[in-house]
Protein backbone atom coordinates (compact mmCIF):
# COMPACT_ATOMS: atom_id res chain seq x y z
CA UNK A 1 0.00 0.00 0.00
CA UNK A 2 1.38 3.38 -0.98
CA UNK A 3 1.67 5.86 1.85
CA UNK A 4 1.59 9.60 2.36
CA UNK A 5 5.03 11.11 2.88
CA UNK A 6 5.85 13.56 5.64
CA UNK A 7 9.20 15.37 5.80
CA UNK A 8 9.93 17.09 9.10
CA UNK A 9 13.67 17.44 8.52
CA UNK A 10 14.40 20.54 6.48
CA UNK A 11 11.41 22.45 5.08
CA UNK A 12 8.05 20.92 6.08
CA UNK A 13 6.64 18.80 3.25
CA UNK A 14 3.47 16.69 3.17
CA UNK A 15 2.81 14.66 0.00
CA UNK A 16 -0.03 12.34 -1.06
CA UNK A 17 0.66 8.80 -2.31
CA UNK A 18 0.18 10.16 -5.85
CA UNK A 19 2.91 12.76 -5.34
CA UNK A 20 0.68 15.83 -4.87
CA UNK A 21 1.87 18.27 -2.23
CA UNK A 22 -0.50 19.20 0.58
CA UNK A 23 0.06 22.88 1.27
CA UNK A 24 -0.10 23.47 5.01
CA UNK A 25 0.62 27.16 5.56
CA UNK A 26 -0.39 27.64 9.19
CA UNK A 27 2.58 27.38 11.57
CA UNK A 28 0.32 26.04 14.30
CA UNK A 29 -1.01 23.36 11.94
CA UNK A 30 2.53 22.32 11.03
CA UNK A 31 3.41 22.17 14.73
CA UNK A 32 0.29 20.11 15.45
CA UNK A 33 1.16 17.58 12.74
CA UNK A 34 4.76 17.34 13.98
CA UNK A 35 3.70 16.82 17.60
CA UNK A 36 1.42 13.96 16.54
CA UNK A 37 3.83 12.42 14.03
CA UNK A 38 6.70 12.10 16.49
CA UNK A 39 4.80 9.98 19.02
CA UNK A 40 4.80 6.29 17.96
CA UNK A 41 1.03 5.81 18.13
CA UNK A 42 0.32 9.27 16.68
CA UNK A 43 -1.96 10.22 19.57
CA UNK A 44 -1.81 13.10 22.06
CA UNK A 45 -4.27 14.44 24.58
CA UNK A 46 -5.99 17.73 23.86
CA UNK A 47 -4.79 19.16 27.16
CA UNK A 48 -1.16 18.36 26.32
CA UNK A 49 -1.42 19.92 22.86
CA UNK A 50 -3.09 23.01 24.29
CA UNK A 51 -0.31 23.42 26.83
CA UNK A 52 2.34 22.99 24.15
CA UNK A 53 0.98 25.53 21.66
CA UNK A 54 -1.22 27.88 23.68
CA UNK A 55 0.21 27.53 27.18
CA UNK A 56 0.35 31.28 27.74
CA UNK A 57 -3.39 31.64 27.24
CA UNK A 58 -6.25 30.79 29.54
CA UNK A 59 -7.72 27.29 29.40
CA UNK A 60 -10.92 28.30 27.60
CA UNK A 61 -9.03 30.32 25.01
CA UNK A 62 -6.52 27.51 24.47
CA UNK A 63 -9.33 25.01 23.95
CA UNK A 64 -11.03 27.26 21.41
CA UNK A 65 -7.75 27.88 19.57
CA UNK A 66 -7.05 24.16 19.28
CA UNK A 67 -10.58 23.50 17.99
CA UNK A 68 -10.23 26.17 15.29
CA UNK A 69 -6.78 25.02 14.20
CA UNK A 70 -7.90 21.41 14.09
CA UNK A 71 -11.04 22.21 12.13
CA UNK A 72 -9.12 24.21 9.55
CA UNK A 73 -6.51 21.49 9.18
CA UNK A 74 -9.06 18.72 8.73
CA UNK A 75 -10.82 20.70 5.99
CA UNK A 76 -7.50 21.25 4.25
CA UNK A 77 -6.65 17.54 4.44
CA UNK A 78 -10.11 16.56 3.22
CA UNK A 79 -9.64 18.64 0.06
CA UNK A 80 -6.41 16.72 -0.59
CA UNK A 81 -8.11 13.36 -0.10
CA UNK A 82 -6.50 12.91 3.29
CA UNK A 83 -9.42 13.69 5.52
CA UNK A 84 -9.19 10.38 7.36
CA UNK A 85 -5.64 11.02 8.53
CA UNK A 86 -6.71 12.97 11.62
CA UNK A 87 -9.34 11.84 14.10
CA UNK A 88 -10.45 13.39 17.35
CA UNK A 89 -12.45 12.67 20.47
CA UNK A 90 -13.35 14.93 23.37
CA UNK A 91 -10.06 14.03 25.05
CA UNK A 92 -7.59 13.06 22.32
CA UNK A 93 -6.38 13.85 18.82
CA UNK A 94 -4.72 11.23 16.63
CA UNK A 95 -2.79 11.17 13.37
CA UNK A 96 -2.92 7.94 11.34
CA UNK A 97 0.85 7.48 11.32
CA UNK A 98 0.46 3.94 9.93
CA UNK A 99 -0.54 5.53 6.63
CA UNK A 100 2.39 7.95 6.51
CA UNK A 101 6.09 7.51 5.84
CA UNK A 102 7.74 9.94 8.28
CA UNK A 103 11.37 10.86 7.70
CA UNK A 104 12.43 11.08 11.37
CA UNK A 105 11.90 7.33 11.71
CA UNK A 106 14.55 6.74 9.02
CA UNK A 107 17.32 8.44 10.99
CA UNK A 108 20.21 6.12 11.73
CA UNK A 109 18.60 3.27 9.82
CA UNK A 110 20.83 3.40 6.72
CA UNK A 111 24.50 4.02 6.08
CA UNK A 112 25.04 7.67 5.17
CA UNK A 113 26.24 8.56 1.70
CA UNK A 114 30.03 8.81 1.44
CA UNK A 115 31.25 12.17 2.67
CA UNK A 116 27.72 13.35 3.36
CA UNK A 117 27.29 16.31 5.64
CA UNK A 118 23.94 18.00 6.08
CA UNK A 119 22.82 21.17 7.79
CA UNK A 120 19.15 20.24 7.55
CA UNK A 121 17.16 21.35 10.58
CA UNK A 122 14.11 19.75 12.11
CA UNK A 123 11.08 21.89 11.12
CA UNK A 124 13.37 24.35 9.40
CA UNK A 125 12.34 27.95 9.83
CA UNK A 126 9.49 27.21 12.21
CA UNK A 127 9.08 29.00 15.52
CA UNK A 128 6.02 29.77 17.61
CA UNK A 129 6.21 33.00 19.55
CA UNK A 130 4.97 32.93 23.15
CA UNK A 131 4.97 29.11 23.14
CA UNK A 132 7.81 28.27 25.51
CA UNK A 133 6.74 24.64 25.95
CA UNK A 134 6.76 24.04 22.21
CA UNK A 135 10.07 25.85 21.76
CA UNK A 136 11.66 23.69 24.46
CA UNK A 137 10.36 20.56 22.73
CA UNK A 138 11.55 21.88 19.36
CA UNK A 139 15.07 22.53 20.67
CA UNK A 140 15.29 18.99 22.02
CA UNK A 141 14.06 17.49 18.74
CA UNK A 142 16.44 19.60 16.70
CA UNK A 143 19.36 18.48 18.86
CA UNK A 144 18.27 14.86 18.47
CA UNK A 145 18.00 15.16 14.70
CA UNK A 146 21.39 16.87 14.41
CA UNK A 147 23.03 14.11 16.46
CA UNK A 148 21.40 11.40 14.34
CA UNK A 149 22.31 13.10 11.05
CA UNK A 150 25.93 13.30 12.16
CA UNK A 151 26.16 9.57 12.87
CA UNK A 152 28.61 8.15 10.36
CA UNK A 153 28.86 4.44 11.33
CA UNK A 154 32.52 4.54 10.37
CA UNK A 155 34.31 1.35 9.37
CA UNK A 156 36.72 0.14 12.06
CA UNK A 157 40.33 1.16 11.68
CA UNK A 158 41.63 -2.37 12.10
CA UNK A 159 40.28 -5.87 11.57
CA UNK A 160 38.84 -7.61 14.64
CA UNK A 161 41.02 -10.05 16.51
CA UNK A 162 40.73 -13.66 15.46
CA UNK A 163 39.63 -16.49 17.73
CA UNK A 164 43.25 -17.66 17.83
CA UNK A 165 44.38 -14.19 18.97
CA UNK A 166 41.76 -14.04 21.72
CA UNK A 167 41.72 -17.64 22.90
CA UNK A 168 45.16 -18.88 22.03
CA UNK A 169 43.46 -21.98 20.66
CA UNK A 170 40.83 -23.04 18.16
CA UNK A 171 37.11 -22.86 19.01
CA UNK A 172 35.45 -26.05 20.26
CA UNK A 173 33.73 -28.52 17.96
CA UNK A 174 29.97 -28.71 17.61
CA UNK A 175 29.87 -31.86 19.75
CA UNK A 176 31.91 -30.19 22.50
CA UNK A 177 29.48 -27.28 22.55
CA UNK A 178 26.47 -29.57 22.80
CA UNK A 179 28.05 -31.56 25.64
CA UNK A 180 28.95 -28.47 27.66
CA UNK A 181 26.83 -27.86 30.78
CA UNK A 182 24.34 -25.04 30.14
CA UNK A 183 24.47 -21.95 32.35
CA UNK A 184 23.33 -18.35 31.98
CA UNK A 185 24.86 -14.91 31.41
CA UNK A 186 24.19 -11.24 30.35
CA UNK A 187 25.46 -7.80 31.63
CA UNK A 188 26.62 -7.62 35.24
CA UNK A 189 26.10 -5.16 38.07
CA UNK A 190 28.44 -3.96 40.85
CA UNK A 191 31.52 -5.75 42.19
CA UNK A 192 34.28 -4.78 44.61
CA UNK A 193 37.50 -6.77 44.56
CA UNK A 194 38.91 -7.27 48.05
CA UNK A 195 42.66 -7.60 48.57
CA UNK A 196 43.59 -11.26 48.42
CA UNK A 197 44.91 -12.64 51.69
CA UNK A 198 48.32 -14.26 51.53
CA UNK A 199 48.51 -17.50 53.44
CA UNK A 200 51.39 -19.81 54.38
CA UNK A 201 54.45 -20.27 52.25
CA UNK A 202 56.43 -17.17 51.39
CA UNK A 203 53.95 -14.36 52.07
CA UNK A 204 55.17 -11.06 50.65
CA UNK A 205 52.30 -8.70 51.47
CA UNK A 206 52.02 -6.93 48.15
CA UNK A 207 51.14 -9.96 46.03
CA UNK A 208 47.51 -10.24 47.17
CA UNK A 209 47.01 -6.50 46.78
CA UNK A 210 48.55 -6.47 43.32
CA UNK A 211 46.47 -9.42 42.18
CA UNK A 212 43.24 -7.74 43.34
CA UNK A 213 44.21 -4.52 41.56
CA UNK A 214 44.92 -6.38 38.32
CA UNK A 215 41.61 -8.24 38.43
CA UNK A 216 39.79 -4.95 39.09
CA UNK A 217 41.41 -3.30 36.06
CA UNK A 218 40.46 -6.16 33.78
CA UNK A 219 36.92 -6.36 35.12
CA UNK A 220 36.49 -2.63 34.48
CA UNK A 221 36.82 -3.36 30.77
CA UNK A 222 33.43 -5.06 30.91
CA UNK A 223 30.83 -2.28 30.58
CA UNK A 224 28.18 -4.52 32.17
CA UNK A 225 30.02 -4.28 35.49
CA UNK A 226 30.44 -1.38 37.87
CA UNK A 227 33.78 -1.88 39.57
CA UNK A 228 34.71 0.01 42.72
CA UNK A 229 38.42 0.80 42.93
CA UNK A 230 40.20 -1.88 44.90
CA UNK A 231 41.91 0.82 46.97
CA UNK A 232 38.51 1.72 48.44
CA UNK A 233 37.80 -1.89 49.37
CA UNK A 234 41.29 -2.26 50.82
CA UNK A 235 40.83 0.76 53.08
CA UNK A 236 37.69 -0.75 54.59
CA UNK A 237 39.33 -4.16 55.00
CA UNK A 238 42.16 -2.45 56.89
CA UNK A 239 39.51 -1.11 59.28
CA UNK A 240 38.40 -4.71 59.94
CA UNK A 241 34.93 -3.89 58.68
CA UNK A 242 32.63 -6.92 58.12
CA UNK A 243 32.02 -7.85 54.51
CA UNK A 244 28.32 -7.02 54.52
CA UNK A 245 29.16 -3.53 55.71
CA UNK A 246 31.88 -3.18 53.08
CA UNK A 247 29.33 -4.02 50.40
CA UNK A 248 26.85 -1.54 51.85
CA UNK A 249 29.47 1.16 52.19
CA UNK A 250 30.74 0.84 48.67
CA UNK A 251 27.28 0.42 47.17
CA UNK A 252 27.98 -2.93 45.56
CA UNK A 253 26.07 -6.18 45.55
CA UNK A 254 29.01 -8.56 45.15
CA UNK A 255 32.46 -8.98 46.61
CA UNK A 256 35.28 -10.92 45.03
CA UNK A 257 37.49 -12.41 47.71
CA UNK A 258 40.41 -14.78 47.60
CA UNK A 259 43.64 -16.11 49.00
CA UNK A 260 47.04 -16.51 47.42
CA UNK A 261 49.86 -18.85 48.40
CA UNK A 262 53.36 -18.81 46.94
CA UNK A 263 55.58 -21.79 47.61
CA UNK A 264 58.85 -21.77 45.76
CA UNK A 265 58.16 -21.75 42.02
CA UNK A 266 54.41 -22.36 42.38
CA UNK A 267 51.55 -19.96 42.92
CA UNK A 268 48.07 -21.05 44.08
CA UNK A 269 45.12 -18.68 44.13
CA UNK A 270 41.62 -19.45 45.37
CA UNK A 271 38.81 -17.09 44.41
CA UNK A 272 35.25 -16.76 45.71
CA UNK A 273 32.38 -14.55 44.56
CA UNK A 274 30.17 -13.56 47.48
CA UNK A 275 26.74 -11.91 47.70
CA UNK A 276 27.72 -8.97 49.91
CA UNK A 277 24.55 -8.63 51.97
CA UNK A 278 23.95 -12.28 52.80
CA UNK A 279 27.50 -13.64 52.63
CA UNK A 280 26.29 -16.39 50.30
CA UNK A 281 29.12 -17.84 48.19
CA UNK A 282 28.02 -17.82 44.56
CA UNK A 283 31.12 -19.25 42.93
CA UNK A 284 34.60 -20.42 43.81
CA UNK A 285 37.59 -21.71 41.87
CA UNK A 286 41.22 -22.62 42.39
CA UNK A 287 44.00 -21.45 40.08
CA UNK A 288 47.64 -22.54 40.10
CA UNK A 289 50.73 -21.97 38.01
CA UNK A 290 54.43 -21.17 37.94
CA UNK A 291 55.56 -18.06 39.76
CA UNK A 292 58.55 -17.22 37.56
CA UNK A 293 56.95 -13.93 36.54
CA UNK A 294 54.46 -12.73 39.13
CA UNK A 295 53.13 -9.86 37.04
CA UNK A 296 52.45 -12.10 34.07
CA UNK A 297 50.67 -14.59 36.33
CA UNK A 298 48.52 -11.82 37.83
CA UNK A 299 47.34 -10.82 34.36
CA UNK A 300 46.76 -14.42 33.26
CA UNK A 301 44.71 -15.25 36.36
CA UNK A 302 42.69 -12.03 36.12
CA UNK A 303 41.98 -12.64 32.43
CA UNK A 304 40.63 -16.09 33.22
CA UNK A 305 38.60 -14.95 36.21
CA UNK A 306 36.90 -11.95 34.59
CA UNK A 307 34.50 -13.79 32.24
CA UNK A 308 33.65 -16.26 34.99
CA UNK A 309 32.73 -13.50 37.43
CA UNK A 310 30.63 -11.83 34.76
CA UNK A 311 28.66 -15.02 34.22
CA UNK A 312 28.13 -15.90 37.88
CA UNK A 313 26.98 -12.41 38.82
CA UNK A 314 24.56 -12.49 35.92
CA UNK A 315 23.05 -15.80 36.96
CA UNK A 316 22.46 -14.50 40.46
CA UNK A 317 20.89 -11.29 39.12
CA UNK A 318 18.47 -13.07 36.81
CA UNK A 319 17.34 -15.50 39.46
CA UNK A 320 16.92 -12.68 41.92
CA UNK A 321 14.93 -10.65 39.37
CA UNK A 322 12.54 -13.48 38.66
CA UNK A 323 11.94 -14.02 42.39
CA UNK A 324 10.59 -10.50 42.84
CA UNK A 325 7.02 -10.31 44.06
CA UNK A 326 5.16 -7.20 42.96
CA UNK A 327 6.74 -4.19 41.25
CA UNK A 328 10.49 -3.69 41.42
CA UNK A 329 11.52 -0.91 43.77
CA UNK A 330 14.61 0.46 42.06
CA UNK A 331 15.89 1.01 38.56
CA UNK A 332 18.48 -1.66 39.25
CA UNK A 333 15.76 -4.22 39.86
CA UNK A 334 13.72 -2.95 36.90
CA UNK A 335 16.64 -3.50 34.53
CA UNK A 336 17.41 -7.00 35.74
CA UNK A 337 13.82 -8.14 35.83
CA UNK A 338 13.28 -6.90 32.25
CA UNK A 339 16.53 -8.56 31.24
CA UNK A 340 15.32 -11.90 32.57
CA UNK A 341 11.76 -11.63 31.27
CA UNK A 342 12.26 -10.97 27.57
CA UNK A 343 14.51 -14.02 27.13
CA UNK A 344 11.55 -16.36 27.44
CA UNK A 345 10.14 -14.87 24.20
CA UNK A 346 6.66 -15.39 25.66
CA UNK A 347 4.11 -12.70 24.90
CA UNK A 348 3.16 -11.65 28.42
CA UNK A 349 6.76 -11.72 29.61
CA UNK A 350 7.84 -9.54 26.67
CA UNK A 351 5.09 -7.03 27.40
CA UNK A 352 6.11 -6.88 31.05
CA UNK A 353 9.72 -6.33 30.00
CA UNK A 354 8.56 -3.52 27.70
CA UNK A 355 6.68 -1.86 30.55
CA UNK A 356 9.75 -2.02 32.79
CA UNK A 357 12.13 -0.70 30.16
CA UNK A 358 9.78 2.18 29.38
CA UNK A 359 9.95 3.13 33.06
CA UNK A 360 13.74 3.03 32.88
CA UNK A 361 13.81 5.27 29.81
CA UNK A 362 11.36 7.70 31.41
CA UNK A 363 13.65 7.97 34.45
CA UNK A 364 16.77 8.54 32.33
CA UNK A 365 16.19 9.20 28.60
CA UNK A 366 19.94 9.45 27.97
CA UNK A 367 20.85 6.03 29.40
CA UNK A 368 21.98 3.84 26.46
CA UNK A 369 21.46 0.59 28.38
CA UNK A 370 17.81 1.43 29.08
CA UNK A 371 17.18 2.72 25.54
CA UNK A 372 18.81 -0.24 23.82
CA UNK A 373 17.01 -2.81 25.97
CA UNK A 374 13.70 -1.02 25.39
CA UNK A 375 14.37 -1.01 21.64
CA UNK A 376 15.12 -4.71 21.60
CA UNK A 377 12.04 -5.64 23.65
CA UNK A 378 9.80 -3.62 21.31
CA UNK A 379 11.52 -5.27 18.34
CA UNK A 380 10.56 -8.70 19.70
CA UNK A 381 6.92 -7.59 19.96
CA UNK A 382 7.12 -6.40 16.35
CA UNK A 383 8.88 -9.51 15.09
CA UNK A 384 6.47 -11.89 16.81
CA UNK A 385 3.30 -9.93 15.95
CA UNK A 386 2.51 -9.65 19.64
CA UNK A 387 1.05 -6.13 19.46
CA UNK A 388 -2.28 -5.52 17.76
CA UNK A 389 -0.80 -2.27 16.43
CA UNK A 390 2.39 -3.80 15.05
CA UNK A 391 3.54 -0.61 13.30
CA UNK A 392 3.48 1.25 16.62
CA UNK A 393 5.81 -1.39 18.06
CA UNK A 394 8.11 -0.77 15.10
CA UNK A 395 8.21 3.00 15.62
CA UNK A 396 8.81 2.61 19.35
CA UNK A 397 11.68 0.25 18.63
CA UNK A 398 13.15 2.74 16.17
CA UNK A 399 12.95 5.72 18.54
CA UNK A 400 14.62 3.78 21.36
CA UNK A 401 17.20 2.45 18.89
CA UNK A 402 17.98 6.01 17.83
CA UNK A 403 18.50 7.03 21.47
CA UNK A 404 20.72 3.99 22.05
CA UNK A 405 23.09 4.76 19.17
CA UNK A 406 22.96 8.48 19.95
CA UNK A 407 23.96 8.17 23.60
CA UNK A 408 25.76 4.81 23.51
CA UNK A 409 28.10 5.01 20.56
CA UNK A 410 30.92 3.68 22.76
CA UNK A 411 28.84 1.31 24.89
CA UNK A 412 29.25 -2.23 23.62
CA UNK A 413 26.11 -3.48 25.37
CA UNK A 414 23.95 -0.78 23.77
CA UNK A 415 25.54 -1.36 20.36
CA UNK A 416 24.75 -5.07 20.58
CA UNK A 417 21.09 -4.60 21.45
CA UNK A 418 20.85 -1.91 18.73
CA UNK A 419 22.19 -4.36 16.14
CA UNK A 420 19.76 -7.02 17.38
CA UNK A 421 16.93 -4.52 17.05
CA UNK A 422 17.80 -3.86 13.42
CA UNK A 423 17.82 -7.59 12.76
CA UNK A 424 14.36 -8.07 14.28
CA UNK A 425 12.70 -5.14 12.53
CA UNK A 426 14.19 -5.85 9.11
CA UNK A 427 16.55 -2.86 9.23
CA UNK A 428 19.70 -2.29 7.22
CA UNK A 429 22.08 -5.11 8.12
CA UNK A 430 24.99 -3.05 6.79
CA UNK A 431 24.37 -0.63 9.65
CA UNK A 432 24.07 -3.52 12.11
CA UNK A 433 27.38 -4.90 10.82
CA UNK A 434 29.08 -1.53 11.41
CA UNK A 435 27.68 -1.39 14.95
CA UNK A 436 29.08 -4.85 15.67
CA UNK A 437 32.45 -4.01 14.11
CA UNK A 438 32.72 -0.86 16.23
CA UNK A 439 31.77 -2.73 19.41
CA UNK A 440 34.38 -5.41 18.71
CA UNK A 441 36.97 -2.73 18.10
CA UNK A 442 36.18 -1.38 21.57
CA UNK A 443 36.17 -4.79 23.27
CA UNK A 444 37.29 -7.63 20.96
CA UNK A 445 36.42 -10.48 23.33
CA UNK A 446 32.97 -9.26 24.33
CA UNK A 447 30.79 -12.35 24.26
CA UNK A 448 27.39 -10.68 23.70
CA UNK A 449 28.79 -8.63 20.79
CA UNK A 450 30.14 -11.78 19.19
CA UNK A 451 26.70 -13.38 19.65
CA UNK A 452 24.89 -10.48 17.97
CA UNK A 453 27.52 -10.35 15.24
CA UNK A 454 27.06 -14.05 14.53
CA UNK A 455 23.32 -13.63 14.00
CA UNK A 456 23.79 -10.52 11.86
CA UNK A 457 26.24 -12.50 9.73
CA UNK A 458 23.79 -15.40 9.41
CA UNK A 459 21.06 -13.07 8.19
CA UNK A 460 23.49 -11.36 5.81
CA UNK A 461 24.71 -14.65 4.33
CA UNK A 462 28.24 -14.46 5.82
CA UNK A 463 27.94 -17.98 7.16
CA UNK A 464 31.56 -18.87 7.91
CA UNK A 465 32.15 -15.68 9.89
CA UNK A 466 28.87 -16.29 11.70
CA UNK A 467 30.06 -19.74 12.74
CA UNK A 468 33.43 -18.39 13.88
CA UNK A 469 31.88 -15.61 15.96
CA UNK A 470 29.31 -17.85 17.61
CA UNK A 471 31.91 -20.52 18.41
CA UNK A 472 34.18 -17.87 19.87
CA UNK A 473 31.31 -16.46 21.95
CA UNK A 474 30.68 -19.86 23.54
CA UNK A 475 34.36 -20.55 24.05
CA UNK A 476 34.87 -17.25 25.87
CA UNK A 477 31.91 -17.92 28.12
CA UNK A 478 30.27 -21.33 27.86
CA UNK A 479 27.87 -20.44 30.66
CA UNK A 480 26.23 -17.60 28.75
CA UNK A 481 22.52 -17.06 29.29
CA UNK A 482 22.16 -17.00 25.53
CA UNK A 483 23.69 -20.46 25.20
CA UNK A 484 20.65 -22.08 23.57
CA UNK A 485 20.26 -19.16 21.16
CA UNK A 486 23.98 -19.38 20.34
CA UNK A 487 23.68 -23.11 19.68
CA UNK A 488 20.69 -22.30 17.48
CA UNK A 489 22.79 -19.87 15.45
CA UNK A 490 25.54 -22.46 15.12
CA UNK A 491 22.92 -24.96 14.00
CA UNK A 492 21.77 -22.63 11.24
CA UNK A 493 25.39 -22.01 10.23
CA UNK A 494 25.97 -25.78 10.01
CA UNK A 495 22.82 -26.16 7.93
CA UNK A 496 23.98 -23.53 5.47
CA UNK A 497 27.46 -25.06 5.30
CA UNK A 498 25.99 -28.48 4.52
CA UNK A 499 26.97 -30.09 7.86
CA UNK A 500 23.47 -31.44 8.47
CA UNK A 501 24.31 -33.96 11.20
CA UNK A 502 26.09 -31.27 13.24
CA UNK A 503 23.16 -28.94 12.64
CA UNK A 504 20.72 -31.58 13.86
CA UNK A 505 22.63 -32.11 17.13
CA UNK A 506 23.07 -28.40 17.77
CA UNK A 507 19.47 -27.49 17.06
CA UNK A 508 18.09 -30.38 19.08
CA UNK A 509 20.12 -29.25 22.09
CA UNK A 510 19.04 -25.66 21.46
CA UNK A 511 15.34 -26.57 21.28
CA UNK A 512 15.70 -28.56 24.50
CA UNK A 513 17.40 -25.71 26.34
CA UNK A 514 15.15 -22.87 25.14
CA UNK A 515 11.64 -24.23 24.66
CA UNK A 516 10.21 -20.79 23.93
CA UNK A 517 12.71 -19.78 21.25
CA UNK A 518 10.85 -20.26 17.98
CA UNK A 519 13.96 -20.21 15.77
CA UNK A 520 15.21 -23.38 17.49
CA UNK A 521 12.00 -25.14 16.47
CA UNK A 522 12.19 -23.82 12.93
CA UNK A 523 15.82 -24.77 12.59
CA UNK A 524 15.27 -28.22 14.04
CA UNK A 525 12.44 -28.78 11.58
CA UNK A 526 14.80 -27.99 8.71
CA UNK A 527 17.68 -30.05 10.13
CA UNK A 528 15.47 -33.07 10.84
CA UNK A 529 14.22 -32.95 7.27
CA UNK A 530 17.78 -32.85 5.95
CA UNK A 531 18.94 -35.87 7.97
CA UNK A 532 15.78 -37.88 7.31
CA UNK A 533 14.24 -37.77 10.80
CA UNK A 534 10.76 -37.20 9.42
CA UNK A 535 9.03 -37.84 12.75
CA UNK A 536 10.98 -35.03 14.43
CA UNK A 537 10.42 -32.76 11.45
CA UNK A 538 6.67 -33.33 11.61
CA UNK A 539 6.67 -32.71 15.36
CA UNK A 540 8.42 -29.39 14.86
CA UNK A 541 6.03 -28.42 12.07
CA UNK A 542 3.16 -29.06 14.45
CA UNK A 543 4.82 -26.93 17.14
CA UNK A 544 5.37 -24.08 14.70
CA UNK A 545 1.81 -24.29 13.42
CA UNK A 546 0.25 -24.37 16.89
CA UNK A 547 2.31 -21.46 18.15
CA UNK A 548 1.32 -19.27 15.21
CA UNK A 549 4.83 -17.90 14.84
CA UNK A 550 5.74 -15.63 11.98
CA UNK A 551 7.54 -16.62 8.80
CA UNK A 552 11.18 -16.59 9.99
CA UNK A 553 12.58 -17.06 6.48
CA UNK A 554 12.45 -13.31 5.86
CA UNK A 555 15.25 -12.79 8.37
CA UNK A 556 17.70 -14.31 5.89
CA UNK A 557 18.73 -12.27 2.85
CA UNK A 558 20.33 -14.96 0.69
CA UNK A 559 17.71 -16.36 -1.76
CA UNK A 560 19.30 -19.84 -1.73
CA UNK A 561 19.07 -19.94 2.04
CA UNK A 562 15.43 -18.86 1.90
CA UNK A 563 14.72 -21.60 -0.63
CA UNK A 564 16.27 -24.25 1.59
CA UNK A 565 14.22 -23.24 4.60
CA UNK A 566 10.94 -22.98 2.72
CA UNK A 567 11.43 -26.33 1.02
CA UNK A 568 12.31 -28.08 4.29
CA UNK A 569 9.34 -26.56 6.07
CA UNK A 570 7.17 -27.93 3.29
CA UNK A 571 8.76 -31.36 3.70
CA UNK A 572 11.03 -31.47 0.64
CA UNK A 573 14.48 -30.12 -0.21
CA UNK A 574 15.80 -29.54 -3.74
CA UNK A 575 19.14 -31.28 -4.23
CA UNK A 576 20.88 -28.14 -5.47
CA UNK A 577 19.39 -25.73 -2.97
CA UNK A 578 22.73 -24.62 -1.50
CA UNK A 579 24.56 -24.39 -4.81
Amino acid sequence: MQKFKLDLIGPFRFVTPEGRRIEVTSKKAVALIALLATIPNGERTRSWLQAMMWGSRGEAQAQASLRRELSTLRKLLAKAGAGSLISATSQRIALDVNSIEIDVYNLGMRLPASGRRTNAEFLEGLDLRDCEEFEDWLRDERARVVDMLELQFEEPISAPLSAQDILGTTPPSAQELVDDAPMRLPPKPSVAVLPFAEVGGEAEGWLGIGLADEIGVILSQFPQLFIVASTSARALVDQHMPKDQIAARLGVRYLLDGTVMRIGARLRVSVALIEGQTGEQIWAELFSGKADDVFEIQNAIASRIAPQIWTKVDIAERRRGLRLVGPARTNYELYWRANALFRSWEKEAVFEAIELTEQLVADDPTCPWAASLAAYCHSIAYLMNYDVDRETSLRRAILHYQAAVRFGDDNVEALGYAAGTLLNIGGDLAVADRLIAHALELLPAHQPTLFWGGWIDLASGKVERARDRLELALRINPATGARSQTLCGLGFASLLLGAFEDAYRLLKESAHGAAGFFLSHAGLCVAATMVGDHAEAERMRAVLKSSGQFDFVGLFQNPAHQMLFRAALDGSVPANVLV
